[in-house]
């Protein structure tokens, strides 16, 4: 795959600098940026753009030839659905046959926002959106110009992460042209991802909220709104086998070059293991880095990264993805991530970090 990938960077911003080489960088005014990359997105063509959770890679949600596109650029699984992004409420209506009361009170809430609803479809719409399900996922995210690209096409866009499948989420830019840079059309350059992790994913269903995929949004915030919430089996139990409801569902995600562990216990115990096995790296000559939650240094560490305190999830995941690079980057054997509690906002942290190990995460 050759294609000459257009970065575009909005007038006044900064340019981007690495990978300049290998792109066709266009400084425009915002306004001539979206009538370029929707006439490309009109013939079929792909291209990223910023969210304030991650860079999705987005398509026509109603082109079955762009959406093929998509699982092409990404070597994404053709049965790992996709999630729609709309500008205003008014475009569900080419997407679906009906919103639910209840369905729209959490629209109402938390839209924009990181939040994706599962809806039923139109029979019409491509298959390759919903991996051949009845539903798809569909939000409104929180960013000016993915907003104003929505807006522009007319139409909701499929975009999930604008990486390759299974390497850590983009969270710049930069990110997704180390992935992507001649498999895509296009990238729009808008800043670093505020969040920093994909959105939260829920299912209505019978008077209650089960959610898919954990973010942003925690159990606690939905309940809010004075309905049930529960977690999706498969996130309780870790299933391998399930049929995938959602992105995020079955297979492994966000996964550096290196070997990942988790390691959660008590600060004493988390740190003393670590310790011992970086010793142990080093005796084998392989090259390690922690990913840590306090300022404590790891002797003989290649590299140490500091995500944020146990205290401040939302910080830990606006570093996440970027740390997980920067440890490729560092060409690191192995790494180890000193782990969270499982609970509130820390899920999709948790979540994310289990699907990034592979699942070695150890209990002390």
């Amino acid at each position: 795959m050759d294609k000459r990938t257009i970065l575009w960077v909005p007038e006044g911003e900064p340019t981007i600098t690495n990978h300049i080489h290998d792109v066709e960088l266009r400084v425009r005014p915002v306004s001539q940026i979206m009538v370029e990359a929707t006439e490309i997105m009109r013939a079929g063509g792909i291209v990223a753009f910023p969210t304030e959770t991650v860079y999705g890679l987005g398509a026509s949600s109603l082109n079955a030839q762009a959406l093929d596109a998509i699982f092409v650029a990404k070597n994404r699984p053709r049965d790992n659905p996709l999630i729609s992004h709309v500008s205003s409420i008014s475009q569900l209506s080419m997407l679906t046959p009906a919103v639910q009361p209840m369905a729209l009170r959490f629209m109402r809430r938390f839209w924009p926002g990181p939040l994706s609803i599962l809806f039923d479809v139109k029979d019409e719409l491509p298959e390759q959106l919903t991996a051949g399900l009845a539903q798809a996922a569909v939000r409104m995210p929180n960013h000016p110009l993915a907003l104003s690209l929505i807006a522009t096409l007319g139409q909701p866009i499929a975009a999930p992460s604008a990486n390759l499948s299974g390497r850590p989420s983009p969270t710049t830019a930069e990110h997704v042209l180390t992935d992507l840079s001649g498999r895509i059309d296009g990238v729009i350059a808008g800043g670093a991802a505020k969040v920093g992790i994909e959105s939260t994913v829920i299912a209505v269903e019978n008077g209650r909220i089960v959610i898919l995929r954990p973010g942003q949004i925690s159990a606690e915030e939905l309940s809010s709104l004075g309905y049930p919430v529960v977690y999706d089996p498969h996130l309780e139990h870790h299933q391998q086998d399930v049929l995938p409801r959602a992105p995020g569902q079955k297979y492994r995600h966000y996964a550096p070059e290196g070997e990942l562990t988790v390691v959660t216990g008590t600060t004493a115990e988390v740190r003393a293991y670590i310790q011992q096995r970086v010793f142990e790296a080093n005796t084998a000559r392989l090259k390690v880095g922690v990913l840590t939650l306090g300022e404590t240094a790891y002797e003989g560490a290649d590299l140490q990264l500091f995500l944020g305190l146990v205290h401040e999830p939302d910080q830990i995941a606006n570093r996440l993805y970027g740390a997980l690079r920067d440890c490729d980057e560092a060409s690191l054997d192995l790494i180890f991530a000193e782990g969270l509690p499982d609970t509130g906002r820390n899920r999709a942290i948790v979540n994310r970090l289990y699907k990034a190990s592979g699942g070695r995460m150890i209990s002390l």
